[in-house]
Order: structure tokens, then C-alpha cells, then sequence
């Protein structure tokens, strides 16, 4: 993915932010797009993700579907396929790290300021704030680079 098509994936995952999806369906549906995935069936895996995994805070839906897109892409396609489970591991890992640094945490709870993301004032004023989007922007953007380099490598030995 060169850094046009970069910055595509993230305009893209803002615009399904727009939309109404949540951070983990705006990030799966974005590579989805870019990538030839089943975006009805990512879309569907990704939606308890958002606010920590259904609101609980946990770690943030933008890093878990981005590991659902990195298991998409990367994963074994097989049971026996032990080579490409511990890839996607060391991928998955790398990502949620990455993520970790730039934003200050991968915790949903700390990345929102502690919103309660079961009421509807609690989600109304987390969109309001901007954060999601800040937060959406930056793990598309770094799991783009990550795919990328991933891609790069399979040109390279082929």
C-alpha cells in the first residue's frame, strides 16, 4: 500500500466514522475496501468490539479490528497453519504496541477520559469531543504502514 493508497484507507475510515459506524466497524470497513474483504461480514465481527469491547473499556475497538483485519489478511488458513498463526501474532502485537505509544494507551477507558459509553450523553459527548475520530485516523494510518511493509516483503520474495 503506497502512501496514497495510506492515506485513502484513513479518509475511508473517517468517512464510515461519519456515517455513523463505530471506531472498530469505521477501521474494518476500511480495509475491507482497500483490500477485497467481505466488508458485510467484517462489519458484523467488528461491532461488539467498539468502547473496549461492547463499552467495557477494555482495550480500544480501532487496535481489536485492526487485529481482526491483520488475521484477515495475514492468518493461517488452515488449523495446522502454525507459521502463519504466530505471524499474525507478531503483527497483532507490534500493532497494539505501536498504537499504545502513539495514542498514550490502547485502553478504551483511558482514551476517552472514562465516558460512560452505556448512556447516550456518555456517547454523544465522546463524539462530540473528536477523540474517536483522532483515535481512528491514528491506528488506520498505522495498521496502513504495517500492511504495507507486510505487502513489501511479499513483493520483495516473490
Amino acid at each position: 500500500m503506497s502512501v496514497l493508497c495510506s492515506k485513502r484507507v484513513v479518509e475511508e475510515s473517517m468517512l464510515y466514522a461519519r456515517k455513523g459506524c463505530s471506531c472498530s466497524q469505521a477501521v474494518a470497513c476500511a480495509f475491507a475496501d482497500a483490500y477485497g474483504l467481505d466488508k458485510s461480514l467484517l462489519l458484523g465481527m467488528s461491532s461488539g468490539l467498539a468502547g473496549g469491547m461492547s463499552g467495557a473499556g477494555e482495550v480500544c475497538g480501532v487496535v481489536t479490528a485492526g487485529i481482526v483485519v491483520l488475521g484477515a489478511l495475514f492468518g493461517p488458513k488452515s488449523i495446522q497453519d502454525s507459521e502463519r498463526r504466530e505471524h499474525v501474532m507478531q503483527l497483532s502485537h507490534e500493532f497494539l504496541v505501536a498504537f499504545g505509544h502513539k495514542n498514550g494507551s490502547t485502553l478504551c477507558r483511558e482514551l476517552n477520559g472514562g465516558v460512560d459509553l452505556h448512556s447516550a450523553a456518555g456517547k454523544l459527548a465522546l463524539r462530540e469531543s473528536g477523540k474517536p475520530m483522532k483515535l481512528i485516523a491514528s491506528g488506520t494510518h498505522l495498521l496502513a504502514d504495517l500492511i504495507s511493509r507486510e505487502d513489501e516483503k511479499v513483493v520483495t520474495h516473490q
